[in-house]
């Protein structure tokens, strides 16, 4: 059913060294199966009245998402939006806009 590879990316939290200089923040990704889809009319056009414009939606088994907040698929990155369990076939949408636009980044 899902036949697209999606990387999950989890942004850890930037800390200190001993000597008080600042250590980034270190990213760890993991590759999990997807199903790309298109955003829905209702949502992309709320997206817009805020400001930014929302790219695509992947659904992804909600046993493989941990809480990540950016996506990289085709060599492209995605900040998540929003997310939505469809608990009834534990199924999660992620739901995206390219990385660094809009807003919030």
């Amino acid at each position: 059913m899902f036949d697209e590879v999606i990387y999950l990316i989890k942004q850890g939290e930037e800390s200190q060294s001993e000597e008080g200089f600042p250590i980034p923040a270190q990213e760890t990704s993991r590759d999990v199966f997807a199903n790309e889809k298109s955003i829905r009319g209702n949502e992309f056009y709320m997206a817009s009245q805020s400001g930014y414009t929302l790219e695509v939606m992947f659904e992804v088994y909600t046993l493989d998402y941990e809480g990540e907040t950016v996506i990289e698929y085709e060599s492209k990155r995605y900040r998540i939006v929003r997310t939505y369990e469809r608990k009834q076939d534990e199924i999660t949408e992620l739901i995206c806009r390219v990385y660094g636009s809009g807003l919030i980044s």
